[in-house]
């Protein structure tokens, strides 16, 4: 019997730095690499299981598993890609948080579903949602690493601060063997502040920052047009190569060593040495509408329109002095009334 699986969790409090990206394409990298993979997808939006095949809105998943009513293995299903399997997300997570804070030790409810993984897998990647709720609190107690993707702009590292900081007080209180943290830094550019700010992130971190940057590529928007990993689109694109050599350094420092996997198959290649389908095309977006043509002289009829606001403003005031000059005369007149009804 194998040992029991090691736990990646990919967690960012903070949206839209690249945390789905990064767990769909390491858990293909390692699938790639010969580890017998899971990915569970904790986020109610269900991104990551659409990156990887999931058509249709799952009957079992993770919602599943959280309750449980399944298992690991009643939980997963397999997806295109050998050696990786899935257990999905699903609208119903939006009231897993609701659900697991009434039962006995909530923070434990991931980890006692993950004690019946099947024991051929070798790792299980959870994504998860964008928010430290009882949800993230489950993967972080579970986990074995945790990886924080952060883009390298001031407001990305606030929200990275205050994970770290959360993802702490976890290993404090419930999970101390969390010993291994990695920061990832994704949408890098080469530009002077963003130099700036990874410094200085490195220089507060040190060794926790991972060897590994990601930089901007349109690539990744395309692969999630296609729901697509970006490894499998464009295998050779700057991001998909830095993802690569993510999954390398995980695969070398972040879990059990394993015997020599076979060669990876070569970019357009199965394992099974049959040449992949074509890919999908790209999601067509909903048209735009377009809004009405400019009349002639638009930008003049503009500057008329602007001319015309002192005008406006002009007589709001002079009714709104009307009105209190109204409301005065009536306040004295009664007053004087009353005066001269009791003077003798």
């Amino acid at each position: 019997m194998s040992a029991r699986p090691k736990i990646v969790v990919v967690f960012n409090q903070k949206g839209g730095i690249g945390k789905t990206t990064t767990s769909v394409n390491l858990a293909v990298c390692l699938a790639e690499l010969g580890r017998k993979v899971i990915l569970i997808d904790l986020d109610a939006q269900s991104n990551a299981s659409t990156s990887v095949g999931l058509t249709s809105p799952a009957a079992t998943g993770a919602y599943q598993l959280l309750r449980g009513e399944v298992d690991v293995a009643h939980a997963s299903r397999p997806t295109p890609y050998p050696n990786l399997r899935l257990v999905a997300g699903s609208d119903d997570l939006s009231w897993a948080d609701v659900e697991i804070a009434v039962k006995p030790e909530p923070q434990y409810v991931l980890e006692r579903a993950l004690e019946t993984t099947p024991s051929d897998v070798d790792v299980v990647v959870v994504d998860c949602p964008p928010a430290f709720g009882i949800l993230s609190v489950n993967a972080a107690v579970a986990a074995d690493a945790v990886i924080l993707p952060v883009v390298p702009a001031p407001l990305a590292l606030d929200g990275l601060h205050k994970a770290w900081w959360n993802i702490q007080r976890v290993r404090t209180h419930f999970n101390r063997e969390l010993d291994t943290m990695g920061i990832l830094f994704t949408m890098t550019e080469d530009s002077d502040v963003m130099h700036r700010i990874t410094d200085a992130v490195v220089a507060s971190f040190g060794g926790r920052v991972l060897p590994v940057r990601v930089p901007r590529d349109m690539k990744v928007v395309e692969a999630a047009a296609r729901d697509l990993p970006l490894v499998i689109l464009e295998p050779e694109s700057p991001a998909a190569r830095a993802y690569v050599h993510l999954a390398d350094f995980v695969d070398a420092h972040m879990l059990e060593p394993r015997p020599p996997a076979a060669a990876r198959p070569a970019a357009g290649m199965r394992s099974d040495g049959e040449e992949d389908e074509e890919l999908p095309p790209v999601r067509p977006s909903p048209p735009l509408e377009p809004g009405p043509q400019p009349g002639p002289n638009w930008d003049q009829q503009l500057d008329e329109s602007v001319d015309l606001l002192p005008e406006v403003s002009n007589l709001r005031w002079k009714i709104g002095v009307g009105i209190m000059a109204i409301l005065l005369g009536f306040c004295l007149g009664y007053a004087f009334g009353r005066w001269m009804y009791f003077v003798p």
